[in-house]
């Protein structure tokens, strides 16, 4: 499922109304054109004629190629007549022609039942939008992560260092994202930036045509269980986040731990594995402290099939603030 039910008709009633729209202002158009020009009302009303007789024509045999040639080159005919009134009070050529958004799908969508590219990109943007709309997603761009704030000083790898390749994997990771690309866990105390890449992330994977959950796990969870146990209208969440192309939990740990919360989080993991979709997980807590607050099973899910990439440094808002 590259995107949810909502976007899907979120782009329909667009088209809808696109298609509408164009419609309306041909019908304007030509109640203009044709109280202005009478002779065009006759034109198309032997244009019409013609194509009713072609139709008929079409059970007449033999006789009906001809017969056919014929009507066609009087419609032609009609249609450059037609043409040449226009020309003549002032009129665009194309004046009564329905011009619609996309000429290729005519707004409709589908194009021979294939998915018209208008209705991607639709798509595209209905899913960015909404996701604006919930997170700050437009204002944490990989164009603005900054690794100099990140101390540059220290025995081994430095933090910025460690950042600099963090950042590396994140962008790469983005660029070339497909349904088989790997799950990955961004783990390190608060402040670091694993907010900022995984909206950076999210951003950049939307734009490439591909359906994304972002959502924080103290919020998806409250919300799973308010629907589980009839606390909240069900609106198949589940369903949602084990299917979209990418699901990302954001801040995982800080919900309140309980069996139900436990379980639901092995579920989307284990089930996410199962079907080979990749998850992204931002979490505060350390990989001890990870096993601790849910399970061994599910820790050790994690450290066995996801990429585990740690933030390092110091509080980047405190330094921002400051």
């Amino acid at each position: 499922m590259g995107y949810s039910t909502a976007e899907y008709e979120a782009a329909r009633r667009e088209l809808e109304k696109r298609r509408t729209q164009a419609e309306n202002i041909q019908k304007k158009h030509h109640e203009e054109v044709t109280a202005k020009i009478p002779e065009i009302t006759e034109i198309e009303s032997q244009m019409a004629q013609t194509a009713l007789s072609v139709i008929k024509a079409l059970g007449m045999g033999k006789d009906a190629v001809s017969y056919v040639k014929m009507l066609e080159e009087a419609s032609l005919s009609a249609q450059k007549r037609r043409t040449e009134l226009l020309k003549e009070n002032g009129y665009p050529e194309d004046y009564l022609k329905v011009k619609y958004t996309c000429p290729k799908c005519e707004d409709k969508g589908f194009v021979s039942g294939i998915m018209c590219e208008c209705h991607k990109n639709l798509l595209k943007a209905k899913a960015y939008e909404r996701l604006c709309n919930k997170f700050p997603i437009d204002r944490f761009t990989f164009q603005n992560f900054d690794t100099g704030y990140y101390p540059d000083s220290g025995n081994g790898i430095t933090p910025r260092q460690r950042m600099e390749s963090v950042f590396e994997f994140c962008k790469n990771y983005a660029m070339d994202f497909s349904k088989k690309s790997p799950s990955i866990i961004l783990y390190g105390n608060t402040g670091l930036g694993k907010t900022h890449l995984s909206l950076a992330i999210a951003g950049a994977v939307i734009k490439r045509g591909y359906g994304v959950i972002y959502c924080s796990a103290q919020n998806i969870l409250s919300k799973l269980e308010n629907e589980k146990f009839g606390r909240e209208e069900y609106q198949n969440t589940e369903k949602n986040l084990l299917q979209c192309d990418l699901l990302i939990l954001d801040d995982l740990g800080s919900e309140f731990s309980t069996q139900f919360t436990v379980s639901a989080v092995y579920n989307i993991i284990n089930s996410r594995l199962l079907d080979g979709k990749p998850t992204i997980i931002s979490t505060n807590l350390s990989p001890e402290n990870l096993e601790s607050t849910y399970t061994p099973r599910i820790a050790s899910r994690i450290y066995s099939e996801y990429v585990l990439l740690q933030f390092d440094g110091n509080d980047i808002r405190q330094l921002k603030t400051r």
